[in-house]
């Protein structure tokens, strides 16, 4: 982490100037070019001793669903606001609605809950995309809520500033801890700051899909223009997709529940090309570091 010159505040005393900045963050909901978050090793410890309703409260206030995570009353950055996250995200959930609106509005149909808090065992987390049937029915306990709320049966999560291991971390522990969500699209962006991302992986878990062990076993996609090992990739539309059953989407379903195929195809295609193209075409000059400054709206 860079080192600041010390400044006295009313934050406890005097504190570094670039953590000071950072806790504005928390504060005022100001992104400030000071605090230099590109620069952060993320995890990052934002503020400690918070209730749930209290995270809650700030990341609605705030709107920074999916940057943040709460657990043990501490509040962590876990991803730091960029256009390249948000495209990619957006595209996401776009084709996942187009893919699935023959079935929209009907007890066949799915909500799409954003990125929604959820809280578990003193934990509280938002997925950047979620999406649950609309019948599921409510569970006797652990649930989304902490209660009765049934868990999503898809979750999509990306990864820009935040490494692979925390995403895979966040996956595997998480999200896919027993009886919550049944897939995971997991999406990580190479981070290099001002850079457009390059390389691009994707990961897609099925509860299906185990070793002989039992542990996950998710297949991995490379669809960005080089490759993890650095070497250029040319993926052309239907090259890399995931497909994703019904059965895994309409997981938690009553028993007398049929299927809605057709009109839905089996399983539902998601082209990854599609993020690529959006990732990649995206305007020039929206980097992560303009982005932060434009989020800049108050000053101390």
């Amino acid at each position: 982490m860079s080192s600041g010159t010390e400044v006295s505040t009313s934050l406890n005393g005097p504190v570094k100037d670039v953590e000071w900045y950072r806790q504005l963050w928390w504060k005022t909901g100001n992104i400030h070019p000071k605090a230099k978050w590109e620069e952060a090793t993320l995890p990052y410890k934002l503020k400690t001793d918070v209730s749930l309703d209290e995270y809650i409260f700030q990341t609605d206030k705030h709107n920074v669903k999916g940057l943040w995570e709460w657990e043990n009353r501490t509040v962590r950055v876990i991803e730091l606001s960029s256009r390249f996250h948000e495209i990619c995200v957006g595209t996401i959930n776009g084709e996942l609605y187009s893919a699935l609106r023959l079935v929209q509005n009907t007890f066949s149909g799915f909500l799409f809950l954003g990125a929604t808090t959820t809280n578990s065992h003193r934990s509280g987390k938002e997925a950047d995309g979620s999406i649950i049937p609309v019948g599921k029915p409510q569970v006797p306990h652990g649930g989304s809520d902490g209660g009765n709320k049934p868990w999503p049966s898809l979750v999509i999560e990306v990864a820009y500033a935040v490494t692979e291991a925390e995403l895979k971390r966040k996956i595997e522990t998480y999200w896919l801890a027993p009886n919550r969500a049944h897939d995971v699209i997991g999406i990580k962006l190479n981070y290099t700051l001002n850079v457009r991302p390059m390389e691009m992986t994707a990961w897609h878990y099925c509860r299906n899909n185990l070793t002989p062990i039992g542990t996950f076993a998710p297949i991995m996609y490379e669809f960005g223009m080089v490759d993890r090992q650095g070497n250029p990739i040319n993926i052309v539309p239907g090259q890399c997709m995931i497909n994703i059953p019904l059965r895994c989407l309409y997981d938690g379903m009553p028993p007398t529940f049929m299927i809605p195929s057709p009109p839905l195809p089996d399983p539902i295609p998601f082209d990854l090309f599609h993020v690529q193209w959006a990732v990649l075409n995206y305007p020039k000059g929206h980097d992560l570091k303009n982005h932060l400054t434009a989020c800049s709206t108050i000053k101390p």
